[in-house]
């Protein structure tokens, strides 16, 4: 008999939980948290897929689709204001230091911009001691810096970070979701 429901014994081992916690050079030694956010993160893979006219073919031929170009992208609404935070938001820019401030600039010499090594959002996963991280690799924030500050509100700077391939291995996408194996490995996950 078909399910009228997608619910299974498993479904409450199988989610991805709250808001998570969003990591710059996650697993490296120069791991670092992001800090607080707001109404969580977004990640997205945008993808052009190609498929060939065939003479013959009546429609869409089975093993011919491809991938021709693809963007991955996570989305942080970042709370925390360090100096660290709004030069990642901003490509290219570099902080120096007066008396009271550490002084974010830019310098519009695109040139020489350093992407980090990853950007990965950490979250709980209800059936497993470890998180699912989805990892971004060789990100750079993609459009406006916007900060609004209101009444009574605390400001919030949306960034979207988008993955870049790596030139030395074009085939391999920059990201990766890690997704945890269950605790209990007796549960049948087909059930």
């Amino acid at each position: 008999m078909a399910r009228k429901t997608g619910i299974t014994t498993q479904t409450a081992k199988r989610m991805a939980l709250d808001a998570g916690a969003v990591y710059v050079n996650y697993d490296t030694e120069s791991e670092r948290l992001i800090g607080a956010t707001r109404e969580g993160s977004t990640f997205e893979v945008e993808q052009d897929v190609r498929e060939p006219e065939i003479d013959g073919a009546r429609g869409p031929l089975k093993g011919t689709r491809r991938v021709v170009e693809e963007h991955a992208r996570l989305t942080v609404n970042m709370l925390e204001m360090t100096a660290e935070n709004i030069k990642l938001a901003l490509i290219g820019a570099s902080i120096t230091d007066d008396t009271d401030h550490e002084v974010v600039t830019r310098d519009l010499d695109m040139s020489a911009v350093e992407h980090v090594e990853n950007i990965a959002l950490v979250a709980d996963y209800s059936g497993s001691s470890n998180p699912i991280v989805i990892k971004i690799k060789n990100p750079l924030a993609d459009g406006n810096f916007e900060l609004e500050m209101d009444d009574r509100e605390e400001g919030t700077v949306e960034v979207q970070f988008t993955a870049h391939f790596d030139p030395e291995d074009l085939d391999t996408s920059p990201w990766e979701i890690r997704v945890p194996k269950m605790d209990d490995d007796n549960d049948d996950p087909e059930e």
